[in-house]
């Protein structure tokens, strides 16, 4: 799908936000239900990525655009982490499971100290405010590595199993 014309571009990329931007501010309207859902906000921004390049990065900061208005905190955890992530495993699909795990992780592990230390959003809530950094990017990377891994797999297979059943080219 390297080439799409400007109409599907746009529905494509419509359909996708929306679906994040559900997953992504589900803990706003379904506290106790929405963490579950949250994370899957990271599916269609890999798969827009996937797609075309160009295409994740505008259902990225569309979705962050829209969430803005619904929450912050929330729009803010999509760009450093769930959205970050969905790029890096959609831009990654094509090259080996090991490669896109690997900068996943870096990506990841980065973001969420960056959350945690910079925009002052704890990646674990109350948690690691009691740690020390070092500690906390122990457990950041554990996480990551443990959280991307699963992620990448599901994605892959995923992918096999929209062209299996011929959804994809």
């Amino acid at each position: 799908m390297n080439k799409m014309n400007v109409v599907r571009f746009i529905n494509i990329g419509g359909i996708l936000t929306t679906i994040a931007v559900i997953f992504q501010s589900a803990p706003v309207f379904l506290p106790a239900m929405g963490l579950a859902l949250s994370p899957f906000s990271t599916l269609p921004i890999a798969l827009a990525a996937y797609f075309n390049s160009s295409l994740g990065i505008a259902v990225l900061f569309s979705s962050f655009f829209i969430l803005m208005f619904i929450s912050v905190q929330e729009a803010l955890i999509l760009l450093f982490t769930t959205g970050l992530l969905g790029i890096v495993i959609g831009l990654l699909y094509k090259k080996s499971l090991y490669v896109s795990i690997l900068y996943s992780v870096i990506t990841l592990s980065i973001s969420m100290m960056v959350l945690t230390y910079v925009v002052n959003i704890s990646a674990f809530g109350d948690f690691t405010s009691s740690l020390s950094i070092p500690i906390t990017l122990a457990l950041f990377i554990l996480f990551s590595i443990v959280y991307t891994s699963i992620w990448n797999i599901c994605f892959k297979k995923f992918i096999h199993y929209l062209i299996k059943v011929k959804v994809l080219d």
